[in-house]
């Protein structure tokens, strides 16, 4: 359910519709507000028990956490991996 305001970006999520977004339950959420986890700006009117979060505000938010897919390929073939060689690698470096 989004709330029209007439601000710049004139809608705002609710406390479950993030719960929602970020795939946690709302009490999840409330524990990581009481917390002070990291999570996207809010608005909480003066006299009110609701919180708000502005829309846009909550996409900015989230994309800063995108995380871009390296090539495989392009990774170095001649980098070893960690831990004991395999029987096969320790045969093929005799």
């Amino acid at each position: 359910m989004n709330t029209e305001d007439s601000s710049n970006d004139g809608k705002y999520f609710t406390d479950t519709e993030i719960a929602g977004l970020l795939g946690i339950s709302l009490g999840r959420l409330r524990n990581k507000l009481c917390a002070g986890s990291p999570l996207p700006p809010r608005i909480q009117p003066p006299g009110c028990r609701n919180r708000l979060w502005p829309c846009q505000a909550v996409h900015d938010w989230l994309e800063q956490f995108t995380i871009t897919v390296s090539d495989p390929a392009a990774h170095d073939p001649k980098s070893r991996r960690r831990g004991r060689p395999t029987k096969q690698e320790a045969r093929a470096r005799r």
